[in-house]
């Protein structure tokens, strides 16, 4: 990633997202066959790649040197052994420029007589800043900058996932093009020279995907960038981390020039780029192979080899989207499930005594509910339908989430028994207790905007972001729907919901 840029400024479960139209059985096989291609990618591989290409011997991969040069004869032979076809055809893997520079393009065709024509492309750069330069170094210019992360591992990652590929090349429906990018230290000139002198047309391209610096991750977060590229693309991301790696995933909605996605996104061609983050050794002769988290590299490369083959054959291909001001504090359209109700029972209470264990009526609402059970101001509500009114999760959140038709235990001055008082409450009973938002890069997943403290949500242990997918088994394409969903459904629900990449279940009870 260069540090000039740097201070300057998609399951998918194809009938899911797609519609893929396979039968159940092609989709099983061929969700077992992504699996264990993905499954193949082995730490000790990507450490023996990223060794090599961050030694002391390779002097650093500047483009154009001798170090980059054995970088470059290193991939050709690994597409070689793995019987990658050349990616310029008759010129065979290289695609050289500006004097000593040079791409490397490998091809893996698809299978498909019509899908076939088009390239799910597939990125890294290998290059690095050699001996460093102000320009370039953070620290210790005229030393070697090994760049084992930057970008050694995403190299080595690529370079696993076309193993990995390689080994079911009957799968793909679109074709595959791998490019590892050179120069990219120098202003992003490999990946911006092949999209002016591109070996496959730039409109058959439906997604690009990068990898740069993904060699750090440890226990932080991926960071993921592009999601809002397209329609779907998280989502698809979410499901395909469900099925193997169940990484934590950070979608960041910056778009920046800061590596090779760059000209395929003002190109207009959606993209995604996994990265594990910057770190003290960023550009520095520290950034060395010792310091990699192999097992991190590995979940990387896992999880976009299944996003590879998601892609790679979907009936539809991703739409490009704008995705410039997407700098977002909140979502894009917001609708909430919370309206201005009348109250649902009516009554008032004393808040001292509530503190020391009483619920003492202090008003009845005219034309309330309690109006019409009967309530009166100094009457103490002893239970509700069998449970006490102070204890958790409170009075309040109770009467919230209660049925219409309640049973209010009451203690009446001047009456030796307790009283058994029914009670029909007014409004919808509070099953959830969650405002949402809709966000128009992910319409059929709900965002929860706000919680209402102790209710049925809350106490299910949902948060503030959470993204809901499906409820009590069911999807949903619209707010709308998913309003009734709440509505109709009955208790408990079970929802489905992704939180920092990872689907997790949840159980919402009923209060009583």
């Amino acid at each position: 990633m260069p540090l000039q840029f740097t201070y300057s400024l998609i399951f998918c479960c194809l009938t899911w997202v797609t519609g893929f139209s396979a039968s159940n059985a092609a989709e099983t096989s061929y969700l077992v066959t992504a699996k264990t291609a993905s499954s193949s990618i082995q730490t000790d591989e990507l450490k023996s790649h990223i060794e090599f290409l961050a030694s002391d011997a390779l002097e650093g991969r500047e483009a154009g040197t001798q170090g980059g040069q054995a970088a470059g004869t290193y991939i050709r032979n690994f597409l070689q052994k793995h019987g990658v076809q050349p990616g310029m055809g008759e010129e065979g893997y290289f695609q050289e420029f500006d004097g000593g520079f040079r791409n490397i393009l490998g091809v893996i065709p698809g299978n498909d007589p019509k899908l076939k024509n088009e390239y799910i492309v597939i990125g890294a750069h290998y290059d690095h800043v050699g001996y460093g330069k102000p320009s370039n170094s953070r620290g210790g210019v005229g030393q070697i900058h090994n760049g084992a992360d930057d970008n050694a591992s995403g190299t080595a990652a690529l370079l696993e996932i076309i193993e990995a590929i390689s080994e079911h090349k009957e799968l793909p429906r679109r074709s595959i093009l791998f490019a590892f990018w050179d120069a990219e230290e120098m202003g992003l000139l490999g990946s911006r020279h092949w999209m002016n002198y591109p070996s496959v047309p730039l409109e058959q391209i439906p997604i690009y995907f990068n990898l740069d610096m993904v060699g750090r991750l440890k226990k932080q977060p991926l960071t993921l960038f592009g999601s809002r590229s397209s329609i779907g693309l998280r989502s698809c991301t979410v499901k395909c981390n469900h099925r193997d790696t169940d990484l934590k995933i950070k979608f960041d909605s910056a778009i920046r020039p800061d590596s090779d996605h760059w000209p395929f996104y003002q190109k207009g061609i959606p993209f995604l780029m996994l990265h594990t983050g910057k770190h003290d050794d960023y550009h520095r002769p520290e950034d060395d192979a010792f310091k990699i988290d192999y097992e991190g590299t590995q979940k990387c490369a896992q999880l976009l080899t299944q996003l590879v083959f998601e892609f790679a054959m979907q009936d539809k291909k991703p739409e490009y989207r704008s995705a410039d001001q997407d700098i977002l504090t909140g979502i894009d359209q917001e609708t909430r499930i919370t309206t201005q109700d009348p109250p649902r029972l009516g009554v008032a209470w004393n808040a001292d005594k509530y503190e020391e264990g009483h619920l003492m009526i202090t008003q009845v609402l005219a034309s309330s509910a309690a109006d019409a059970a009967g309530l009166k101001v100094g009457d103490e509500i002893i239970k509700i339908d069998g449970r006490s009114p102070v204890e958790a999760p409170g009075f309040a959140a109770l009467v919230r989430s209660s049925p219409e038709k309640i049973k209010l235990q009451i203690k009446r001055k001047k009456e030796d028994e307790l009283l058994e008082i029914p009670v029909e409450l007014s409004g919808n009973q509070l099953k959830l207790g969650i405002q949402w938002q809709t966000d128009e890069t992910e319409p059929d997943v709900m965002v929860i905007s706000n919680i209402i403290k102790s209710s049925p949500a809350d106490l299910a242990g949902l948060k503030i972001n959470d993204r809901i997918y499906e409820i009590s088994g069911r999807s949903f394409d619209s707010s709308d729907e998913f309003r009734e969903l709440v509505k109709d459904l009955p208790l408990p629900l079970k929802l489905q919901v992704e939180r920092e990449g990872r689907l997790q279940n949840f159980e919402v009870q009923s209060m009583r």
